[in-house]
């Protein structure tokens, strides 16, 4: 008997296939209909997009017969990274679906609704009611029909490319880094590994057009749901070495790498360094908040981070006379922060990257244009514009530690309190933060497996290691 509640996560909906089937997405693609946009009087046309799982043509078109069965009209946008589906509920203002699992194992699938741009639906903004729905039509065991096969609306894939391509030259000022460049006798030359995930698409068609003198070196870009080189899960490090590689190979100024949905990036610097997340939006911050003209500008100087970000995030954007918004981890909930804000950016450490120019979504790829931009006008290399940051904040990397059946996280979050110096300052705001003067902490359970996130944020680099020890043992012997 399949357990069809757990598919429903904090802000998406994902599992294994075949336990996650058509009978998953036709009930939600239904559910969201008769539970959200027909109670909302929200638009009946629903944007389709899908990733190149090896499951996905099946669910994209089993969603498509979902939405007319329901009476909504599915806009048949085919093969496309999760942001070109929030660019296209941007473009024409109606909600959209995307049929992905991210960087999940090539078993795995799942869907990400947008109710309103930049509104995901999660299990506190709706999915809770498709949940439920589904789990009703099933124990009814209400029938599936035939599943036909869905097409694609080239009218609208185009309008997309052009709507899309339009946003990446304005955030990236293309044409005046074009300018720069043509000045520059040898061309930048930057690897791009898309992990045969949706990165590939928008580098085969869309990227390396757009600027006349950078040589992208292909890693991966063949579109495969088979992922045969590495997972297209660029958090996890050992998923970069190729990159690695051929940056040195090369000699390439940096290197970026696509999680399989395309909407999340990493970056290598010319040493083939990973350069650690919150640096990288400490770095996006403080040239957004330079640029930024408010008598220009329908944002304010508000820049959102997550609570387990390092210090040097939210230090950066007030040093850059901004104003730092705490949120919880996820899109759902950094998409809501930067919306009531009117934030300029928002960034994580997991390579999500948000633009108040892109609805308040989070996009890898105009995360990446935007690296580019700072790097040709400052003509500086990338390991320099993280040298300030790395000589004051010594992080580890996000720490996955799996929980055993019998551990609970309340448990755990008392016993670390409980047994580490009282002099800090206890936050409970996502999870379980502690600031002492020398170092902090931030642990959270995930929202997506059994697992607890931990970093770490030391002042002085030889005590990184020991204080992952310290937080570590505690949680094991809990």
């Amino acid at each position: 008997m399949i357990d069809y509640s757990k598919f429903f996560k904090a802000y998406d909906i994902r599992g294994t296939h075949p336990d996650l089937n058509v009978d998953t997405y036709y009930f939600s693609a239904i559910g969201f209909v008769e539970k959200i946009l027909k109670p909302q009087k929200l638009p009946m046309e629903v944007n389709l997009v899908r990733d190149g799982r090896l499951t996905s043509q099946l669910f994209y078109n089993t969603v498509a017969k979902g939405l007319s069965d329901a009476g909504a009209k599915p806009i048949k946008l085919g093969l496309g990274s999760t942001d070109m589906l929030y660019a296209a509920c941007q473009m024409n203002d109606k909600p959209g679906i995307m049929i992905t699992a991210s960087h999940n194992p090539k078993q795995d699938n799942g869907m990400k609704i947008v109710k309103q741009h930049p509104q995901m639906v999660g299990l506190e903004s709706g999915l809770d009611l498709v949940r439920d729905f589904v789990l009703e039509s099933i124990k009814n065991d209400s029938p599936i029909p035939d599943i036909p096969e869905s097409g694609e609306d080239l009218i609208e894939q185009n309008k997309l490319k052009e709507f899309f391509v339009e946003k990446l030259e304005k955030i990236g000022e293309i044409d005046a880094i074009n300018k720069i460049l043509q000045n520059n006798p040898n061309p930048m030359k930057i690897v791009v590994d898309c992990g045969n995930g949706m990165g590939g698409y928008i580098m085969s068609h869309l990227l390396p057009n757009l600027y006349h003198n950078i040589e992208f070196i292909p890693l991966f870009w063949d579109v495969d749901g088979n992922f045969p080189n590495h997972p297209a899960d660029p958090q996890n490090y050992d998923n970069l070495k190729e990159l690695q590689a051929k940056i040195i190979e090369t000699q390439a100024q940096c290197g970026f790498a696509f999680d399989g949905d395309g909407d999340r990036v990493f970056f290598c610097n010319e040493k083939g360094e990973v350069v650690n997340g919150d640096f990288l939006c400490s770095i996006i911050s403080k040239y957004m908040l330079a640029d930024f003209d408010e008598s220009r500008s329908e944002f304010k100087k508000a820049i959102v981070y997550p609570q387990s970000a390092s210090r040097c995030f939210p230090n950066q954007v007030i040093e850059s006379a901004g104003t730092a918004v705490a949120s919880l981890q996820g899109h759902t909930f950094m998409k809501q922060k930067m919306q009531t804000f009117k934030a300029l950016y928002g960034g994580e450490l997991s390579g999500h990257h948000y633009f108040g120019e892109f609805g308040y979504m989070d996009s890898g790829v105009l995360a990446a244009v935007f690296i580019i931009k700072i790097m040709t006008q400052e003509n500086i290399k990338l390991s320099q514009l993280t040298e300030r940051l790395s000589k004051n904040y010594y992080l580890s990397d996000l720490i996955n530690i799996r929980l055993r059946n019998n551990q609970n996280f309340e448990k755990i979050k008392q016993d670390i309190i409980n047994q580490l110096p009282k002099d800090g300052e206890i936050s409970h705001f996502d999870g379980l933060s502690i600031y002492y003067p020398d170092w902090k902490f931030s642990l959270r359970s995930s929202n997506t497996e059994p697992k607890l996130r931990l970093v770490i944020e030391c002042f002085m680099q030889d005590n990184v290691e020991s204080k992952v020890k310290l937080i570590t043992d505690i949680i094991d012997k809990s």
